[in-house]
C-alpha cells in the first residue's frame, strides 16, 4: 500500500508550519501593540492651532448628578470639625464658617469652585434676578446671557447650567449648603433694575415674587434657602423692602429654610437692625469704598474696614453677621495732568489739579498683575490703607491708569482684624477674581505664618489674550509669582493679630498667554462644524462650488467614518479638513490620555480615507471660541504640542 501524500512520520512539515504560525502571531501582536501605542501617543499639529467663533451645541438635557454610594456620607469642609450641617452652625462660633459667591457669568468662577469647594461651607450662586416690575424670577443663560423665566408652563427650570455646581459638590462629597442669590441686577447691562421701587410698592408683585420663590425652592430641596441682594432702592421704598424681607423670613422659618440679606456699608437708608431681626444673617459688603463711579482710591482701607464692623456691631449681634471680603480691583483711566511749570526758587509748588476720571473698569487680581507686568509697574502696599496699588501712564492713549485691588495680603489683614472683634464668618466676593494664595490662609488666618504661606503666588484663572484675529496660538504657559511680606514689628501685638505692613512682588503670577492673529479687513473665513451631514453637507458643497468659494470643515471622526463618501467629496473639491475630535467631548473635562485618543483616532481616519493629516483643530463646545480660563487653555496647549 502506498503512503499518503501528506504522510510525515517525523512531523517535519508540522514543525515548519508551527514556526510560520508563531511568526505570524508575533507579528500580529507587534502590529497591534504599535497601533495602540500610536493611538496613545500625541502628535503635535503641523502648524497652527485654529479656533473659531463661539458656538454652543450642548444638549439641553443635563447629566444626572451622581448619587452617594452605599456607606458614603458627605464630609465637612477642611476647617470645620462639627457634624452639623453648615446651615445649622451658629454664625461666628468656633472657627467660624467660610462662604463664597459663585458668578455664573464668569468662566473663572467655575474654575475656582472646582479647585476650592472643600474650603467653602456656604455657597451663594448668582443665579436669580428680578428685572421686571411684576417680581417674576428670571435667570440668564451663562453661554450667551439670554434671559429666561425660571418658572414657565413646563414647571421650574434649572438655573444650575448643566448641573455644573451640583456635579462639583457630588464629586467632592462635601456638605456645602447652597443659597441661591437673587438680585435686581441685569447681567446684560450690569445695571440695577431702575424701577425696583415699582416692584416693591406693588403688594401683588411682592406676593408673586414670594410664590415663585416658594415654588422654586420646593422644586430644589437641595437648596437650603435664599440670599437676596436688592440695591439702589429709593429711600421712600425702604419700608416696602422691609415688608418683603419680613414676609420671606416668616415664610421660610417654619420650613427650616434660611434667609441671608446683602447690605451695603455706609448706606443709612438700610435699617440694619430690622433686616438682622428678620433674617438669619446680614452679608455685610465691607468693600467698594471706592468703585467704578467714584474717584480712584483704596477698595477697602484697613481703618475704614474696621470702623464699619465696629459701627455695625453696635446695633447687630455678631450671631447675625457674615463679613464679605473682596479680592478684586478697579482700574481707573484718568486724563493725563498737564505738565507742571518749573518751580522758581522761593516759591511753593502748585498742588496737582484734581484728577479727571474718564472711566473705570472692574478687574480680577490676575488682570491687575498682568497689567502691572505689561506696564513694568511695581505693586506696593499703600501704607495708609494697606491696599495694593500701582499706576502707569499709557503714552499712546495719553491717559494715566490708577489701579487699586484687594489681594491675599488685604484679605489676611481684614480677617485678623475682624476676628479681634469677634467676627469669624466670612464670604468671598467672588470666586474666580481672587488672589489664589489667599486659600492658604483662608481656613486658619490666625494660625498661619503669612511670610511662608503667601510667598508663592499661583496664577489666577483668566487667560491673557493678545492681538487680533481668529487664529490662536499659546505663546506662554502659566507661571507662579513670588512675594515677600513684612509683618508689624510691634512686640505688644499678639503674633496671631499682627498685620502685614508691606509687600513686594519679586515676580508676577502669569496665566496662559494666547496670541490672536490673522485679522484682515473685509475678509471672511468660512468654517463648518460637526459634520459631515449626509443631507446638508452636499447642499453646502453645491453652493460653495457655484461661487468658487473654499471653506474649512471641522469634522467629528465618528460621524465622518459613517459618511466617508461625503468626507471624500469635501476634500476632493479643495476644501480644508479640520479635526473636531472623534466623539465631540468637552476636552477641558476629560483626561490628557482621552484627549490624545480623541485626536489620534480622528487623524487615523483622515489618513486612511484621505491620505492627509489635518493642519487645524477646533475643540467642541464653549472652548471653540478663545479659551477663557487656564483649564480651558491647558488641553489646547497640549494639542498644539
Amino acid at each position: 500500500m502506498s503512503k499518503p501524500v501528506f504522510y510525515d512520520p517525523q512531523r517535519k512539515r508540522w514543525k515548519r508550519l508551527r514556526r510560520i504560525f508563531d511568526v505570524l502571531a508575533l507579528a500580529g501582536l507587534l502590529i497591534g501593540v504599535a497601533f495602540v501605542i500610536g493611538l496613545a501617543r500625541m502628535k503635535p499639529l503641523p502648524t497652527l492651532l485654529l479656533q473659531s467663533q463661539k458656538r454652543n451645541y450642548r444638549a439641553l438635557q443635563s447629566e444626572p448628578v451622581p448619587a452617594l454610594k452605599p456607606g458614603q456620607r458627605l464630609l465637612p469642609t477642611t476647617h470645620r470639625h462639627s457634624n452639623l450641617s453648615p446651615a445649622d452652625v451658629p454664625l461666628n462660633s468656633g472657627e467660624g464658617l467660610r462662604a463664597a459667591y459663585y458668578a455664573d457669568w464668569d468662566a473663572a468662577s467655575y474654575s475656582s469652585l472646582k479647585q476650592h469647594i472643600k474650603q467653602i461651607d456656604l455657597l451663594f450662586p448668582d443665579w436669580l434676578h428680578v428685572v421686571t416690575p411684576d417680581g417674576a424670577l428670571t435667570a440668564f443663560n451663562s453661554a450667551d446671557n439670554t434671559p429666561f423665566p425660571v418658572l414657565d408652563s413646563s414647571g421650574v427650570r434649572s438655573v444650575d447650567a448643566e448641573n455644573k455646581v451640583a456635579h462639583v459638590l457630588a464629586q467632592a462629597r462635601v456638605d456645602t449648603a447652597i443659597f441661591p442669590l437673587v438680585s435686581n441686577t441685569n447681567p446684560l447691562t450690569g445695571a440695577y433694575l431702575a424701577n425696583i421701587g415699582e416692584f416693591l410698592r406693588d403688594p401683588a408683585a411682592r406676593a408673586n415674587f414670594l410664590r415663585q420663590v416658594d415654588t422654586f425652592l420646593a422644586a430644589n430641596p437641595k437648596y437650603r434657602g435664599l440670599s437676596i441682594d436688592f440695591e439702589d432702592i429709593p429711600t421712600g421704598d425702604q419700608p416696602n423692602y422691609q415688608a418683603l424681607v419680613s414676609a420671606l423670613y416668616l415664610d421660610f422659618h417654619p420650613r427650616h429654610l434660611r434667609l441671608y440679606v446683602k447690605t451695603p456699608i455706609g448706606d443709612t437708608d438700610y435699617n440694619l437692625k430690622f433686616l438682622a431681626d428678620n433674617s438669619d444673617g446680614l452679608l455685610l459688603m465691607n468693600y467698594d469704598q471706592h468703585q467704578s463711579s467714584s474717584e480712584s482710591g483704596p477698595i477697602a482701607a484697613q481703618d475704614w474696614f474696621i470702623d464699619n464692623l465696629t459701627s455695625v456691631l453696635k446695633i447687630v449681634p455678631k450671631e447675625k453677621i457674615i463679613c464679605d471680603l473682596g479680592s478684586y480691583g478697579y482700574d481707573w483711566t484718568i486724563q493725563l495732568p498737564p505738565p507742571q511749570p518749573p518751580v522758581k526758587k522761593g516759591q511753593k509748588p502748585q498742588p496737582p489739579p484734581p484728577e479727571k476720571v474718564l472711566f473705570a473698569r472692574y478687574l480680577s487680581t490676575q488682570n491687575a498683575w498682568q497689567a502691572a507686568y505689561d506696564s513694568e509697574a511695581t505693586v506696593t502696599l499703600d501704607p495708609d490703607s494697606l491696599n495694593a496699588h500701582f499706576a502707569y501712564d499709557d503714552m499712546d492713549g495719553h491717559v494715566r491708569h490708577q489701579v487699586w485691588f484687594l489681594d491675599a495680603v488685604t484679605v489676611l489683614n481684614q480677617m485678623r482684624a475682624a476676628r479681634a472683634l469677634g467676627i469669624k464668618t466670612f464670604a468671598l466676593w467672588h470666586l474666580g477674581s481672587e488672589d489664589n494664595s489667599l486659600w492658604k490662609v483662608w481656613d486658619a488666618p490666625s494660625k498661619t505664618d503669612p511670610v511662608k504661606a503667601l510667598s508663592d503666588v499661583a496664577p489666577g484663572y483668566e487667560v491673557d489674550t493678545e492681538g487680533e484675529g481668529d487664529i490662536l496660538r499659546v505663546t506662554r504657559r502659566p507661571q507662579s509669582g513670588k512675594r515677600t511680606v513684612t509683618l508689624d514689628d510691634d512686640d505688644t501685638v499678639p503674633v496671631d493679630q499682627k498685620m502685614i505692613t508691606a509687600e513686594a512682588m519679586t515676580s508676577y503670577p502669569l496665566s496662559y498667554t494666547v496670541e490672536q492673529y490673522g485679522y484682515q479687513p473685509k475678509k471672511v473665513a468660512i468654517t463648518f462644524d460637526d459634520g459631515p451631514d449626509p443631507v446638508w453637507t452636499p447642499k453646502i458643497l453645491d453652493i460653495l462650488k457655484q461661487y468658487n468659494v473654499k471653506a474649512t470643515f471641522f469634522m467629528i471622526g465618528e460621524v465622518a467614518g459613517n459618511y466617508v463618501s461625503v468626507m471624500q467629496r469635501v476634500y476632493r473639491e479643495g476644501h480644508e479638513i479640520g479635526n473636531h475630535t472623534f466623539t465631540h467631548p468637552d476636552i477641558s473635562e476629560i483626561s490628557n490620555t482621552q484627549v490624545d485618543l480623541q485626536l489620534n483616532l480622528t487623524e487615523r481616519l483622515f489618513a486612511s480615507k484621505l491620505g492627509v493629516q489635518p493642519l487645524y483643530f477646533r475643540p467642541p463646545y464653549s472652548i471653540d471660541q478663545e479659551p477663557d480660563t487656564n483649564d480651558q487653555a491647558a488641553p489646547v496647549d497640549r494639542i498644539q504640542g
